[in-house]
């Protein structure tokens, strides 16, 4: 290419950047000359931490991320896109590199020196002005810390295996995506030959790009090194194995595994993928229903809901269920802790809504779980009864052959962490998040001394936001006013009195299982503010006049929570 062509190859990629786009074309002319085209691959490294700065960077087509060295590991600290510019702050400031910039996918830079910079600075103050204000929002992004990075742009889906036909799951994903914005569907024979400044054309005139993956391994790689998120497509049926596009992915690039059943949940197929691959996050797909709920996941639209504990006052839950599916709201994640695990749970093993309210009048109210005290060396009750009823309403199934995204949260008494379970016999870990201490007996495992995750988070939305990205829906029925009494003592009277005191019915003292419910959360009361942070929507029911042990209670605490759910969703724009 002679050098008047490459001037005006230049000129027409770079004129439409902020940087350039308010000046004259001989001035245009001249900056291009002094412009160096540079093609990073994805992963390759622009400039590093501690290095002398020496140049600004246009970036023209692909994404780049900025890291920084973190213990020992790089951490991303943020994006940047098309048209911005990287590395004038160090430039400006004259200080070293204050991080390193790699290419997260295939990309290109043009590279404007020190120089050339300065020349463009005097002679141009509004290109200085451009550079200023995306460094400003750069740097608004960073200090609002946000919760969610935006969703994927361009998303690559790779067969898992071989002889697995991607063609009928990318067709209807790609409808299902639509409703976020258009969609383009690249494959190996439109995508093989194109240059990157091609598929960055493709990319800018839609909002998703779908990269299909082939039996073509190179095919494969440029898929993956385009992709903002890597999926990978198994079928559940088949016995997992390794493939070289999990180990390659890098810790940057989100990938998500999604099983293909025939129907039904193959059992076990989860868990065999995933230990096999190293992926931490999978969903299942055996309709159109789950597909739609995939494309929600991809498009950052997925809804999510975590519910929290409050002994009886948890069947507010069971009302908010139903009115959130009369309101036409599809949920796509759930989590909770104490009785809101089991409502999780439930939505997670798709119940319907009369089955969740049979499920739990049968087991609380039918039948006191809490009711098998025995010696209180350990807690009130044995706990056998609660495990049964559990691993009778819930069956044997594993949280990853839940058809929905769970998690259920207990406290560890041995270092006082909360404990996110998302994986093994959902009973177990139903039993673990729900174990009052000093009620019930805590679950022991490799260490750890599980009781009810109350203790520590009673709403656990920090679990839900460290993998769920979209809107998020905390029903919170702890209530202001767990306990009260008109006492003004110090010791216990005699046992005489106590009697004598109960039956006249008078004073108000609360009894030990209510005192160590509400025990159990009231170290979580700070966590409210941060969970409101974290939050789209915050329902509290008011079931404030509704004991923690008012199992009875049960029809008032469902209509509670079906006429404040339903009236908060109505106002809500989610």
């Amino acid at each position: 290419m002679s050098a008047q062509q490459r001037r005006a190859d230049v000129l027409a990629r770079v004129a439409h950047l902020p940087l350039f786009a308010g000046l004259e074309r001989r001035s245009l002319v001249r900056v291009a000359d002094e412009l160096q085209w540079i093609a990073l691959p994805g992963g390759a490294e622009l400039f590093a931490e501690n290095d002398v700065p020496d140049a600004v960077y246009v970036l023209v087509a692909g994404s780049l991320g900025a890291f920084r060295l973190v213990d020992g590991r790089l951490k991303l600290l943020g994006r940047v896109q098309p048209g911005e510019t990287v590395g004038e702050m160090a430039l400006l400031s004259g200080h070293v590199r204050t991080a390193t910039v790699r290419a997260l996918r295939d990309s290109e830079v043009v590279r404007f020196s020190l120089e050339g910079f300065e020349r463009l600075a005097k002679q141009h103050p509004d290109a200085m002005l451009a550079i200023a204000r995306v460094a400003v929002e750069r740097l608004e992004r960073t200090l609002e810390a946000k919760r969610q990075d935006p969703p994927p742009r361009t998303l690559a889906l790779l067969p898992a295996h071989p002889g697995l036909d991607l063609e009928p799951l990318v067709e209807r994903l790609a409808y299902a995506m639509a409703r976020f914005g258009t969609v383009a569907v690249v494959g190996a024979d439109e995508g093989r030959d194109a240059t990157i400044s091609e598929l960055h054309d493709i990319e800018a005139d839609h909002a998703k790009v779908i990269y299909v993956g082939s039996s073509d391994p190179a095919w494969n790689e440029r898929c993956r090194r385009q992709a903002d998120t890597l999926v990978l497509v198994a079928d559940a049926r088949e016995p997992a194995v390794a493939i070289d596009a999990a180990s390659a992915t890098d810790a940057y690039q989100a990938i998500l595994l999604v099983l293909m059943h025939p129907g039904r949940i193959v059992p076990g197929a989860a868990r065999a993928w995933r230990t096999r691959l190293g992926i931490e996050q999978h969903l299942h797909v055996r309709d159109h229903n789950d597909i739609d709920r995939l494309a929600r996941h991809l498009a950052h639209r997925a809804v999510g809901v975590v519910f929290s504990g409050g002994g009886a006052r948890g069947f507010a839950h069971i009302g908010a269920i139903r009115a959130m599916r009369e309101a036409g709201l599809a949920i796509d994640s759930v989590g909770g802790t104490s009785i809101g695990s089991l409502m999780a749970a439930a939505i997670a093993l798709e119940w319907e809504d009369d089955l969740i309210q049979s499920c739990f009048q049968r087991s609380f109210v039918a039948t006191n779980p809490l009711s098998d005290y025995t010696i209180p060396l350990v807690a009130l009750v044995a706990g056998r009864k609660a495990s049964r009823l559990l691993r009778r309403e819930f069956t044997e199934i594993d949280i990853e052959d839940l058809p929905l995204p769970f998690y259920a949260v207990s406290a560890d008494l041995a270092d006082g962490r909360s404990v996110v379970h998302r994986s093994g016999p959902l009973w177990r870990a139903l039993r673990a998040s729900i174990a009052i201490p000093g009620v019930l007996p805590p679950v022991c495992q490799g260490g750890k001394v599980l009781v009810d995750g109350g203790v520590i988070d009673n709403l656990p939305i920090a679990a839900m936001r460290k993998r769920h990205h979209g809107p998020v829906i905390g029903i919170d029925i702890a209530g202001n006013h767990a306990l009260a009494t008109d006492l003004d003592e110090t010791d216990l009277p005699s046992a005489w009195a106590l009697l004598m005191a109960r039956w006249r019915g008078h004073p108000k003292r609360p009894g030990i299982l209510r005192i160590l419910l509400r025990a159990g959360m009231v170290n979580s009361a700070s966590t409210a503010e941060a969970n409101a942070a974290m939050s789209d929507l915050i329902v509290k029911p008011p079931v404030d006049n509704i004991d923690l042990l008012a199992w009875q209670r049960f029809e008032d605490a469902i209509a509670s929570g079906y006429a404040h759910t339903r009236a908060a969703l109505a106002k809500a724009t989610l």
